[in-house]
């Protein structure tokens, strides 16, 4: 297994990790690579008291435009289509210590029909306490995104 791919699901095991310690209940179900790519599963499911989030996970080591495969978009999608609940992608700045989530809803589509998150729409994600306090109710998305 490469050196990049170990470090991935490091970075995997962090998000679950502080996503369980904020009390949500945690599923890492890595894929990649494994005989279970005909399921459609995301890297991360994080679930409170009936709110389900599906997320698909990337690092960088510093910020860029990230392009994204249409495969590991629909595994997410098809997740959240089937479970109910929110689809993201969790992206880590590699220092930073900082996870961003930002909704899948808001990639753009390439012309190869796959996906990418310019550059500056890390400025617009949420940060991972944002996020917990949505999924438990205590803020609405809007709370954080919305712009004075």
């Amino acid at each position: 297994m490469s050196k990049s791919r170990i470090r991935g699901f490091s970075h995997e095991r962090d998000l679950a990790r502080k996503l369980w310690d904020h009390g949500l209940a945690v599923m890492r179900a890595p894929a990649s690579g494994s005989k279970g790519k005909k399921l459609l599963y995301p890297d991360i499911v994080a679930i409170y008291k009936g709110k389900v989030i599906a997320v698909e996970v990337k690092t960088m080591k510093k910020a860029k435009t990230l392009y994204i495969d249409s495969y590991q978009v629909r595994k997410v999608l098809e997740f959240v289509e089937r479970a109910g609940g929110e689809a993201y992608v969790a992206v880590k700045i590699i220092g930073s210590g900082e996870w961003i989530f930002i909704p899948v809803s808001k990639l753009e589509k390439t012309g190869n029909n796959n996906y990418k998150l310019r550059k500056e729409s890390l400025s617009e994600g949420i940060r991972l306490e944002a996020l917990v306090s949505i999924m438990k109710g205590l803020k609405k998305l809007a709370d954080f995104t919305s712009r004075d």
